[in-house]
């Protein structure tokens, strides 16, 4: 079928490391063989130039400007929307934002006759707590009853898909994981002396950066060699690293600041535990390329991602304070440090593997077309 992804993010060349999820979920849609277009409707900024139209991993995409302070860029996306529409045998929508964008052009379709089917993607926190992201989404939250407009809904986790189901059609919430491969080799943890914890994240307050440091301050002076690679950056890191200095961690928590996708995989494969006291989560990738390479999990349970992530690779806490933390971190050195990587590795691969969502998306696609 010919597939019309819209997207708000999208990796871009000014941008390339923006919501790799949707790309990663465009090449799962295309390895089924359907022919797939990309508009990347920007909210509030305009394309970088040399980067308007052409193709991203192969994917040809057109790039938009969507400013809602300027109601002729949205007129023109719009304009683009409804003419692509016409090419496509199934429009999807991928983040919130996107269905906003596309409700009109759709909408004028139905109108005319012809209803394109619809599915949409959502992987934001806001859908599943508004709270979360600002005091005013909380108030403006009842938006998300334009979930009813797409014929089917997909949600990157269990708990995203049942609250997307409050406000979509009945029966249109079903679950299509992010796309998780992993690295090409599974080493083997060390479990040595210190012990290496890996954070993949940005160094912001739902992060909770401080307090994996006092964790690991916390593991030292119960006599307990640890360590911290923090992999990522953020508005926090200048408060993290004066945390740092005042209780004399320098030689025990890095900072490895932003690096390339390609390099996580190796931040991953060189620590023994995979360790972040996250705030909120959907589907958490970070933690599940950490169990694609091999590391267990040590977090807070705040999210969907206890979808995959349970006793047989992880250990999740209620309560995030250092101590809960460290003894979580303690047991599950004892729990895994004999259980060979490429068993915790390899249920994750197969999981998320970029044909297992493909195959999802394509009966989310029957789905739609039936019900259109």
């Amino acid at each position: 079928m010919k597939i019309l992804v819209v997207a708000t993010w999208y990796p871009s060349a000014d941008k390339p490391t923006e919501a790799p999820f949707n790309a990663e979920h465009v090449d799962a849609i295309r390895r089924q063989g359907h022919d797939v277009r990309v508009i990347h409707a920007r909210l509030g900024s305009a394309p970088a130039a040399g980067d308007r139209d052409g193709l991203w991993e192969g994917t040809p995409v057109l790039r938009t400007n969507a400013d809602p302070r300027r109601p002729l860029s949205l007129l023109r996306t719009a304009r683009t929307v409804a003419r692509e529409l016409r090419w496509a045998d199934v429009v999807h929508t991928m983040a919130f934002s996107s269905i906003l964008v596309a409700m009109a052009p759709w909408s004028g379709r139905t109108l005319t006759g012809r209803t394109t089917p619809w599915v949409h993607t959502e992987h934001w926190n806001g859908v599943v707590n508004p709270a979360s992201v600002s005091p005013l989404w909380e108030k403006l939250s009842g938006l998300r009853a334009v979930l009813r407009l797409p014929h089917v809904v997909t949600g990157v986790t269990g708990q995203l898909a049942r609250e997307m189901q409050r406000f979509a059609r009945p029966d249109a919430a079903v679950v299509v994981p992010c796309v998780v491969e992993g690295p090409a080799e599974v080493r083997p943890a060390e479990y040595g002396s210190p012990l290496k914890l890996v954070a993949v994240g940005g160094l912001i307050p739902r992060k909770r950066p401080l307090t994996a440091i006092e964790t690991v301050g916390w593991l030292r002076d119960q006599g307990f060699a640890a360590e911290l690679n923090w992999v990522g950056d953020g508005p926090q890191r200048a408060e993290c690293e004066a945390l740092v200095s005042s209780l004399g961690l320098e030689e025990h928590v890095r900072f490895a600041g932003s690096v390339r996708p390609a390099e996580v995989a190796e931040q991953l494969s060189d620590a023994d535990l995979f360790f972040l006291p996250t705030a909120q989560e959907n589907f958490f990738t970070s933690a599940a390329e950490a169990l694609a390479a091999g590391r267990a999990v040590v977090a807070t349970r705040v999210g969907g991602f206890s979808d995959y992530a349970g006793p047989q690779n992880s250990r999740l806490v209620d309560d995030a304070t250092p101590e809960a933390l460290g003894r979580a971190i303690l047991e599950a050195k004892d729990a895994f440090a004999e259980v060979p990587a490429e068993d915790i590795a390899t249920p994750i691969r197969q999981r998320f593997s970029p044909e297992a969502v493909g195959e999802l998306f394509q009966e989310s696609y029957a789905a739609a077309v039936a019900r259109a």
